[in-house]
């Protein structure tokens, strides 16, 4: 998962002391390896409503597969049902726990469902409010899929970051000097209330 490990080290070197990078932090020409799978995700969010997810970039693999771009659209547009539930899911999961979360899925190609790991990293323009989200997929093999239980007790499968050090097909994305790092981070940053 080399491309998920390189956008993850990406995202926290763009922090630079920060809870977040914000979208002037990052450059996707800094990650033009990843392009085809990325989205830029902006998060709207009003008091007393539920938030909304408007699609900013979607990715070219992404868009052939959905044979449609979705760019300035609502997620929610999305056609392809249980993967927009998904996302939905994890979107919501990253504004509460201010955190990045990774969840597995399969993706329709070539009439075979293909495993992939997606990745979602919190953005702030303001540094302490999400305002857009970072995601990313990567294909994963066959000897990695024994890896990717997609359902907990009947549930649908997130993993959040607390947890990427433990889990064998994400602990490269949670290095120990990145958590280090993190941690001390915590210390002297308050964190949001989410």
């Amino acid at each position: 998962m080399l491309k998920l490990q390189k956008l993850h080290q990406y995202w926290h070197t763009q922090k630079s002391g920060k809870l977040f990078p914000s979208r002037k932090d990052i450059d996707p020409l800094d990650f033009w390896y990843a392009l085809g799978d990325v989205s830029l995700i902006d998060v709207e969010t009003e008091a007393g409503k539920t938030e909304q997810f408007r699609i900013r970039l979607l990715g070219s693999n992404i868009q052939a597969r959905i044979g449609q771009s979705l760019t300035r659209k609502y997620l929610q547009e999305f056609p392809e049902t249980g993967s927009l539930n998904k996302m939905l899911l994890a979107y919501r999961q990253v504004l509460n726990s201010c955190e990045p979360v990774a969840y597995p899925s399969f993706f329709l190609d070539s009439q075979q469902q293909l495993p992939f790991i997606c990745c979602i990293w919190p953005l702030s323009s303001n540094g302490i409010d999400i305002d857009m989200l970072l995601c990313c997929r990567e294909r994963i093999w066959d000897d990695e899929i024994e890896h990717i239980n997609t359902k907990d007790a009947g549930q649908f499968r997130i993993w959040p970051y607390q947890d990427w050090a433990g889990h064998p097909l994400l602990s490269a994305l949670h290095s120990p000097q990145l958590s280090l790092e993190e941690n001390q981070g915590d210390l002297t940053t308050d964190r949001p209330a989410c």
